[in-house]
């Protein structure tokens, strides 16, 4: 074989090699990115899940106290049950949110939070009550002369109303401040409160939505 065809294989040769380890390169590479993309893209996937679940426990309860809130039904109450799969969610309950919490492992632990709007206002045990017996008991120190406001024993609408009011609007804005936690473990009671004010010889009402355990 002469020189000039030697040359030529040789360099032949180290075309060949060359491809190859390009194409070996480029494959490794790529199969690189596919994993850091399968190592991102998972954990978002995850992610969303959580949150579609955040937002359908805290819709579903939302839409029970809505629920409640249009019954005429006096003393009207709602048993919810959480479901097992969902009790590792956090719920809280605020007077104009159901707000679910997560935590996510995606870029370290961090917490995930849905807050779903509640068209009436919620009130939950507080300082003053923690059920609607409570409550009435509440109602009848507060306002003395044994009265709590049911249809036997209603206010005054001119002179007990504004004490009622206020009563409400400062626990409004505690639990706004410090949401109640229910346990997942057991049943939340939502409940229809009705407040009857005696106006001369008129009968007014105004209703409100409880949760308790």
């Amino acid at each position: 074989m002469s020189r000039s065809n030697k040359n030529s294989t040789f360099a032949a040769n180290e075309s060949g090699w060359a491809d190859f380890f390009i194409t070996r390169i480029g494959l490794i590479l790529f199969a690189a990115i596919l994993l850091l993309s399968a190592l991102e893209i998972y954990p978002m996937f995850k992610e969303r899940e959580s949150r579609l679940d955040l937002d359908a426990v805290a819709s579903d309860i939302a839409s029970k106290i809505e629920a409640v809130d249009s019954m005429t039904i006096p003393g009207y109450r709602y048993n919810y049950v959480f479901e097992e799969s969902n009790r590792d969610i956090k719920i809280e309950i605020s007077p104009e949110y159901i707000i679910a919490h997560a935590n996510s492992s995606r870029w370290g632990e961090r917490e995930l939070i849905h807050p779903e709007p509640v068209v009436t206002h919620i009130f939950a045990p507080n300082s003053n009550w923690s059920n609607t017996s409570g409550f009435r008991m509440y109602v009848s120190d507060m306002i003395g002369s044994g009265k709590n406001g049911d249809i036997s024993r209603p206010l005054d609408f001119n002179n007990e109303k504004a004490k009622v009011d206020a009563m409400f609007e400062s626990t409004r804005k505690e639990l706004a401040r410090s949401p109640y936690t229910p346990d997942p473990d057991r049943p939340l009671f939502i409940e229809k409160v009705i407040i009857y004010y005696k106006d001369q010889k008129e009968i007014q009402k105004r209703d409100y939505v409880f949760v308790y355990q």
